[in-house]
Parts: structure tokens; C-alpha cells; sequence
């Protein structure tokens, strides 16, 4: 038995505790003769499968601006009350706000990293849970809420993964879009940063990229978000006799996400403009820059 002054473990028959002297001065107390079993394992599984659900409802109705939120809010309060009145006066499209699915299955998608195995842990504790439950009833308790908390943690796995396995592809052409559109703000930056200066001071095209540096556009990038390097192609041969060689063209490609160029990924630029790359090589009048001029 336990010692009530000091928590030392002793037999029963030892009337005197040995760490802090305690004498036993009556029986000890009988063992009750009902046991309640343990509910420990049933009420966690419901916990995580409770956390799933309030974690999604919650972000759901006050993310986005609160904007669902605020049209339940209009939805079942009317236009009457003040509150909801200032909310009509700030969006008066509220009461016509009806993507609701659609959000909640952005949202589903967003929250899958961490409500995904936060479901995973309610089915393991719901298992656990019902197997102790079948093995020693006497002792644990909650079969039927184990079996309930498991099979709704397995309805909440079986619906977020499926909005994530939905929306992989959407996702992917979205960062690979993004990506796109930042090479192409590179590429604008070089053009009007430096490309377009080193025109205004030397009325021609620089023959190379390294040539930039001679109007101090060192800063602007010369390889896309791939770290690929541009490949740069002066064209537009003008010369004058006794005068420089001048470009009054060029091209800047990208080789894109495959790092290859000569595809159909390629990003191309003409002279400050997005071209398509199937139709880039139709430039009038042009001479690559390896050519040299012949008197």
C-alpha cells in the first residue's frame, strides 16, 4: 500500500512506514467492489477527431477575411441589426456570396498537412482503444465511442485526402505559373534596367551580356528562377562606313523548367517583348552577332 504521509510504497502487514515513520493505526480500506473501467483512449480519439472538424470550421468562417463569417452572420441575423447592417454597408454583395464549397475545398486542401495526420492519429487511438477494450473489458472501457471516433477519423482521412489528391495537379501548374511569371519579370527588369540604358548611351545592343556592365547593371539578374543562364543574341546588324558595328535588335531566352533550350518551355524575349517560342525564329532582317560584317 501507499503511505498517505510521504508516498512510499510498503506492504500491507508492515504497521509503520520506513521513510518517515508513519504508524498504521486501523485496517486499511477494502478494494471497492466495482471497478469503473478506463476511458482514457475512447475520449482522445474523439478529441482528435473533435480538433479536425473545429480546426476546419473555425479557419473556414474566420479566414478569408472573415467573409464567410459574415455572411452567416447577415444569413441569420437579417439586415436589422446593427451589427449586421455596418457589415451590409462595408459589402453590400454579402447576402449573393455563395462559393462556400469552394472555399471550403481550398481550405481542405490548404490544412491537409496537418489535419492528414492529426486523423491519422485519431484511427490509431480509436484502434488501440477498442483492441484494449475487447481484451480486457473489466479494465477499459468505450468500445462503441472508439469504434465511433475511429470511423469518423477515418471519414475526415478519407475526405481531406481526397481534396488534396484533387487539387495536386492545380497546385502544380499554379507554382510552375508562378515561376514562369517571375522569369519574366527578370527578363522586363533586364530589359528596362539595363539592356534599354546601355541603348540610350551607346545606340546599340550590347554584343554580350558582360557588356552591361559598362552602365553599372551588375544587380540585374542574368539567369531565370531556374538559375539558368539567359542566352542573349544580338541581331539587327547597322553599320555606316568607318563607323562601330551597332545592334538595333536582340533576343533573350529562357531555357525554362526543363533547362533545355530549343523546347517548347522556352521563355523568350524580343526586344523587350514576351514572344511565343514556336514563332521567335520569324525575325526580319535579322544577323546573328557570331557573323561579322564584310566590307
Amino acid at each position: 500500500m501507499i503511505c498517505p504521509c510521504c508516498g512510499e510504497v510498503r506492504l500491507v502487514s508492515v504497521m509503520e512506514c520506513s521513510a518517515c515513520g508513519a504508524r498504521q493505526i486501523g485496517k486499511p480500506l477494502a478494494p471497492p467492489e466495482v471497478l469503473l473501467p478506463k476511458l482514457g483512449l475512447p475520449f482522445a480519439a474523439l478529441a482528435c477527431a473533435a480538433l479536425v472538424v473545429v480546426t476546419f470550421l473555425a479557419v473556414w468562417v474566420f479566414g478569408n477575411d472573415m467573409k464567410v463569417g459574415r455572411v452567416l452572420l447577415v444569413s441569420l441575423l437579417g439586415d436589422g441589426t446593427k451589427l449586421t447592417h455596418s457589415l451590409l454597408q462595408a459589402d453590400s454583395k454579402l447576402p449573393y456570396y455563395r462559393i462556400f464549397s469552394f472555399d471550403a475545398y481550398r481550405l481542405a486542401f490548404t490544412l491537409s498537412a496537418g489535419l492528414i495526420p492529426l486523423s491519422l492519429i485519431g484511427i490509431w487511438i480509436g484502434w488501440r482503444a477498442m483492441k484494449n477494450a475487447k481484451s480486457n473489458p473489466a479494465l477499459f472501457g468505450g468500445f462503441s465511442l472508439a469504434r465511433f471516433s475511429a470511423i469518423f477519423s477515418v471519414c475526415l482521412l478519407a475526405i481531406f485526402s481526397l481534396a488534396t489528391i484533387s487539387s495536386l495537379p492545380g497546385a502544380i501548374a499554379r507554382r510552375q505559373a508562378k515561376r514562369v511569371a517571375a522569369t519574366r519579370a527578370m527578363m522586363y527588369a533586364m530589359h528596362y534596367q539595363a539592356l534599354q540604358k546601355y541603348h540610350r548611351e551607346y545606340g546599340s545592343y550590347p554584343q554580350e551580356l558582360t557588356d552591361l556592365s559598362r552602365v553599372n547593371a551588375e544587380s540585374v539578374p542574368h539567369s531565370d528562377y531556374w538559375e539558368n543562364s539567359f542566352s542573349y543574341l544580338p541581331v539587327g546588324v547597322i553599320a555606316s562606313r568607318g563607323s562601330a558595328v551597332s545592334f538595333s535588335d536582340y533576343k533573350l531566352v529562357s531555357p525554362g523548367p526543363d533547362g533545355k533550350f530549343g523546347t517548347a518551355d522556352d521563355i523568350t524575349m524580343v526586344d523587350g517583348v514576351i514572344v511565343d517560342s514556336q514563332s521567335n525564329n520569324s525575325l526580319p532582317g535579322t544577323l546573328p552577332a557570331s557573323e561579322k560584317l564584310r566590307p
